[in-house]
């Protein structure tokens, strides 16, 4: 199938019969110098209280103001339910 002088013809997968490559220089760390997670979970903990705080802004005043305004119709909806809304309602029509 594959392989043989052919130049053309790059082969199946991992077989590449093209020129031989030259000037490819790969560097490695050693698994016994790695730190993989090296102040992982220190650095989690600051950068999610970071990232929350820059974002509360955005989050807390939106919520607060439907809160507010939840509030705000729960009680007229009460008071028009009542005895002294219903007449008010009647006095405007």
């Amino acid at each position: 199938m594959a392989g043989g002088g052919h130049h053309g013809y790059t082969g199946w997968w991992g077989d590449m019969v093209g020129p031989k490559q030259r000037g490819i220089i790969t560097y490695s760390v050693s698994p016994y110098a790695q730190k993989p997670f090296a102040g992982a979970f220190n650095n989690a903990i600051f950068n999610t209280f970071r990232r929350v705080s820059s974002q509360a802004f955005y989050v807390v005043l939106p919520a607060g103001l439907l809160v507010y305004v939840i509030n705000a119709a729960k009680q007229k909806n009460a008071y028009l339910y009542s005895k002294a809304g219903r007449e008010d309602l009647e006095a405007l029509m």
